[in-house]
């Protein structure tokens, strides 16, 4: 895998390619099943809510509903010093409400948030790093597409994982919205415009509909009317409905292009998923969980230096892999471990999305950190000042996260009652 790592063979040809030479190696497996475990490894129903909310957002982002969002998040925070960069980051936890993925919210942000901070004297650096942080709040607000690749790799409800993300996801956005105030100070930035009402109230009117999508998104997830599948299905219908028949923004040619975007994302996720069916059957096979467990076990039974443990795991992983192949790989591996010393695997899902987060930031993979350093024309070594507070913010989140259980787990709780 390392070879074919350095190599620059893509992920998916790598994980299939490391399971085949890892099923060679056993030799008492028959190669007439290889396809079928393929074929096997992505026909789970859950996993087709994928698409759904990949092409959701895709529709979104390809007609000007996401300006409609902006326009609103700045009329409610804009009047604070900084306040397009707050406009960013509530943006930002708009759009992880409906696209479930960061690198598509980052270059919808980046492309008209980042030139408009610039000229209003935000500086690359801060302008770049306000919009990464926002977009990787995809990964742990629903409807993620991580999540829901994690709730079926652990077995667990993507609906519980889906609520569980929400206190946190909502945490991290205020906490970057804080960091982002001390800047503003320091640098003495520019107040956007002054608090109106009426002038709430008009972009209300403007992205009303829009703000609703989530709401039936999530709420209906939530009160039990729609399966995530379902609700993905139902979210493409409300926002296909809302470009071409309401707001008539979408053209033909957009949803063409909406399509073939969301398609090059399916794919590349969904392969990934088939392939490593390969090597997830080689790892359960060669009792590698257990191994792991129980070296880990070895230097402690405590919970909370396994989860430490885990985490450096998972933040170091995260540096050098995207967030799909990480799950992929390490979710076989570390969720029966903590399992095994007491931590639910719902709140685990918690863990892993904020350290997903972290990961899709931080060099030198980094693939939102990439995708908004190209839109700003920026070396991610120059955004590192401004950066690392944010990751700050999302490491204390972290450690929320994984030493408090309710933190995670009291609205699952709630609803289930």
């Amino acid at each position: 895998m390392v070879i074919l790592f350095a190599l620059g063979v893509p992920i998916a040809y790598t994980l299939g390619m490391t399971g085949l030479v890892a099923i060679l190696t056993v030799g008492t497996i028959k190669l007439e099943i290889v396809p079928l475990m393929v074929f096997n490894g992505a026909t789970t129903y859950t996993l087709v809510a994928i698409p759904l909310f990949i092409l959701m957002g895709q529709i979104m982002n390809h007609s000007s509903l996401a300006v409609r969002l902006i326009d609103f998040a700045s009329a409610i925070v804009g009047f604070i010093r900084g306040g397009l960069a707050m406009t960013t980051v509530m943006a930002g936890m708009m759009m992880a409400a409906i696209s479930g993925s960061s690198v598509a919210d980052a270059a919808a942000l980046g492309s008209v948030l980042i030139p408009q901070m610039e000229k209003r004297g935000y500086g690359k650096s801060l302008a770049v790093s306000s919009v990464s942080a926002a977009a990787t709040l995809a990964a742990i607000i629903p409807p993620s597409t991580n999540l829901i690749m994690y709730a079926v790799i652990a077995g667990v409800s993507v609906t519980d994982v889906f609520i569980a993300g929400v206190i946190p996801g909502v945490c991290i956005g205020l906490g970057l919205m804080v960091v982002i105030y001390i800047f503003a100070l320091k640098m003495n930035l520019p107040v956007e415009q002054a608090f109106a009402i009426p002038n709430i109230v008009k972009q209300f009117k403007r992205a009303g509909l829009c703000l609703l999508l989530p709401l039936l998104v999530i709420g209906g997830i939530i009160f039990g009317f729609f399966t995530p599948t379902e609700a993905g299905a139902f979210g493409v219908v409300y926002a296909l409905s809302l470009g071409v028949v309401v707001y008539r923004e979408l053209s033909f040619k957009q949803l063409i292009n909406a399509l073939k975007a969301a398609s090059r994302q399916t794919s590349v996720v969904l392969i990934m998923v088939s392939t490593s069916a390969l090597l997830g059957w080689y790892v359960t096979q060669q009792q590698i969980p257990q191994q792991l467990a129980e070296f880990m076990l070895g230097i402690s039974t405590n919970k909370y230096i396994i989860l430490l443990m885990v985490n450096i795991l998972i933040l170091i992983a995260g540096m050098f892999l995207q967030a799909a192949p990480l799950i992929i790989m390490l979710v076989p591996m570390v969720a029966p471990l903590v399992a095994g010393v007491g931590v639910n695997l719902v709140q685990f899902g918690v863990i892993m999305g904020v350290a997903l987060c972290i990961g899709q930031i931080t060099p030198p993979v980094a693939s939102v950190l990439m995708t908004t350093c190209g839109i700003g024309e920026i070396s991610m070594e120059k955004t590192l000042n401004t950066l690392l507070p944010m990751i700050g913010v999302l490491i204390l989140v972290l450690i929320i996260a994984s030493v408090l259980p309710s933190f995670s787990l009291w609205l699952p709780t709630l609803f289930a009652s």
